[in-house]
């Protein structure tokens, strides 16, 4: 199983750097988001920290859909029909959670290099690298489910959208409530109970995922 999910993950690698536009397509778009931040704000209200964290994340969450609409969009008929044969559903879904995890990280961290390099580095506390990685996690969990859901109707990408919103908003707003309260006061203490609740939500999403994604596959 192991070596089947390594198998996947080293075909969507080489997918993608073939593909270098769709990746270029995605930074572009990050990028141009955060630089009309800079050119929209004031510095004096951008410098406030609650608008500084808040427009970080809601940047971050609409590229996040942009980037792993296409986890399942990119791959032909012929191809998916030739999955079915070689990979259980399972190692399939499992392959996709990590390889949408670590592409989502790699676009956070470039996200808040840029945003940082623009508008100043406002968060200071010592959680930063520990709410980028849950915050990839997280995103990626949920849409990666959404994603496989949209591609089985009729590969329909509107629901993307609309499925995914109502389950993306409330750890949305955990992520920013953790990262306000870590930024006045960094004791662990404080953020503990938000942390358990995301790190909960996110045990249900991997295990939705695994779950239905053997009836969505076999469908």
């Amino acid at each position: 199983m192991l070596k089947k999910i390594i198998n996947i993950l080293y075909k969507d690698i080489k997918i993608d750097l073939s593909l270098k536009h769709l990746f270029l397509s995605v930074a572009l778009y990050l990028v141009s988001a955060i630089y009309i931040i800079y050119v929209t704000f004031d510095f004096s209200e951008i410098y406030e920290f609650d608008i500084w964290i808040s427009l970080f994340w809601i940047v971050v969450l609409f590229v996040s859909i942009t980037s792993i609409s296409k986890s399942f969009f990119h791959e032909s008929h012929n191809r998916n029909y030739y999955y079915y044969y070689l990979f259980s559903p399972s190692e399939l879904i499992i392959a996709k959670l990590i390889y949408n995890f670590i592409f989502l990280l790699i676009l956070f961290f470039i996200a808040i290099t840029f945003y940082s390099l623009l508008l100043g580095n406002l968060f200071l506390s010592k959680y930063i690298f520990l709410l980028l990685f849950l915050g990839a996690f997280s995103i990626s969990n949920c849409l990666t489910l959404v994603s496989a859901i949209s591609f089985q109707v009729k590969r329909n990408s509107v629901i993307i959208g609309i499925l995914s919103f109502p389950v993306i908003i409330p750890i949305l707003k955990i992520l920013i409530d953790i990262s306000k309260v870590s930024h006045i006061n960094s004791s662990w203490n404080v953020i503990e109970n938000d942390f358990y609740i995301l790190l909960l939500i996110n045990i249900i999403a991997v295990s939705l995922s695994y779950i239905l994604f053997n009836y969505l596959w076999k469908n």
